[in-house]
């Protein structure tokens, strides 16, 4: 199944590089975090549990946090059992193996009833720019979550950046790309379309996917899995 997620998925021309650390290399995930010049925005996966004279807990079922600052969260008239944002660095570092992932500025995809993938086979040169404009405040108001290679070696592929973006914020993450495109027209270099995607606007691949299983590489490894089951190679 690896195989042919490498060579049916990833589109890879060579082999799959061996890759030691999900976390990536240091230095190029801290040039990356560096591109986003400490830009946060708003997660809205959290709940208000406890409040107290200017402090909070907050938890997203998993994680819960104190908060004792001012504007911190929003709406602050929330009650307990509310949902509230909670304004958090957009930049998360280790939240996919092999992955840098950056949030919008409302936060990151929803999943709801749907979302569309986008995959960029972005350059290892440009990936740090896409970063950068994914950062800005073109993306202030939008939710969702890019996903790019953590290690300069694994660029040789049609997914090295992937976009996981709601119904909604789509047509605001286009142009955000349609505009960094105009700037960086050398920042993709074409590898043809994945398995189980088809050629979209920007002529980028695109798929659409429900479960929360296919954030940034689940959905490519799902289908292959599939695939290989079922004899379709």
């Amino acid at each position: 199944m690896r195989y042919f997620h490498s060579r049916r998925f990833t589109l890879r021309a060579g082999e799959e590089p061996e890759l030691h650390r999900a976390s990536g290399d240091s230095g190029y995930v801290a040039h990356l975090s560096a591109c986003t010049q400490g830009a946060t925005g708003w997660d809205w996966s959290f709940r208000l549990v406890r409040t107290g004279h200017e402090w909070a807990f907050l938890s997203d079922g998993k994680l819960t946090l104190f908060v004792d600052e001012p504007g911190q969260y929003v709406p602050n008239d929330a009650r307990p059992g509310d949902t509230v944002a909670l304004r958090l660095p957009r930049a998360r570092e280790n939240l996919h193996p092999h992955r840098f992932s950056l949030f919008g500025g409302q936060g990151g995809c929803v999943v709801g009833h749907g979302y569309t993938k986008l995959f960029l086979p972005i350059t290892y040169e440009a990936a740090p720019s896409l970063v950068e404009a994914c950062s800005s405040k073109w993306a202030d108001q939008l939710r969702f979550s890019l996903h790019v290679a953590n290690s300069p070696y694994d660029y040789e592929r049609a997914d090295a950046a992937v976009i996981d973006v709601g119904v909604q914020d789509e047509p605001g993450v286009m142009r955000l790309l349609e505009a960094f495109l105009r700037q960086s027209p050398s920042a993709l270099t074409p590898r043809g379309v994945p398995f189980a995607t088809v050629e979209g606007p920007l002529k980028l691949a695109r798929a659409e996917a429900k479960e929360r299983g296919d954030l940034c590489d689940g959905f490519g490894w799902r289908r292959c899995s599939e695939a290989v089951l079922q004899g379709q190679f």
